[in-house]
């Protein structure tokens, strides 16, 4: 189990990402162009976040480096959509197919490390790997799909990403609170 008392910063990252699904899901209209500008800040934002907490967590959690890897996802999709505007909003879909592929991957393999860690919360890991999975492979593979669907469907996909890491943080809290495990 990973064991930590900063927690909260896995909370912090599935509460931007909550927030920025339901600001999508209520403006449409303003949320692709604030989808790219102000979706990039947060998962930069989100990425430093989850990065610090893989760090912080590296001698007490043995699967950090997927978490690391997760962050720097992030860190570098969003410094790729801030540097191409023009041209981010052209391949939205393509970035967020390949995001939920990627992400999804992720969860796959984490979720089988939690579930080799008796985590409790390990099946719902899986299902929003798989979910994940899916909906990135179905944005590669229907873009105009995607142009007329892709603000409900990234709000969506946030808020079910937001909900999962704001579960995860609690399960580490609740390990924490558990047993004496230093200053991690």
């Amino acid at each position: 189990m990973i064991k930590s008392k900063n927690w909260w910063l896995i909370t912090i990252k599935g509460l931007i990402f909550i927030f920025l699904g339901f600001y999508i899901l209520k403006f449409p209209i303003s949320g692709m162009l604030g989808l790219i500008i102000y979706g990039s800040i947060s998962l930069f934002i989100s990425g430093l976040v989850l990065a610090t907490f893989a760090v912080v967590t590296r001698k007490t959690h043995k699967g950090w480096g997927w978490q690391m890897a997760e962050g720097l996802l992030d860190i570098i999709l969003a410094v790729i959509l801030l540097l191409n505007i023009g041209l981010t909003a052209l391949t939205l879909p393509y970035v967020f197919a390949f995001y939920g592929i990627f992400t999804g991957i992720f969860w796959i393999f984490q979720s089988i490390f939690f579930k080799n860690n008796q985590y409790k919360f390990w099946g719902v890991v899986l299902i929003a790997g798989l979910l994940s999975l899916m909906v990135g492979i179905l944005l590669f593979f229907q873009p105009l799909i995607t142009a007329l669907t892709i603000v409900a469907i990234i709000g969506i996909m946030l808020i079910v990403q937001g909900f999962f890491l704001t579960l995860f943080s609690f399960e580490i809290s609740r390990a924490h609170k558990k047993g004496n495990y230093g200053n991690d």
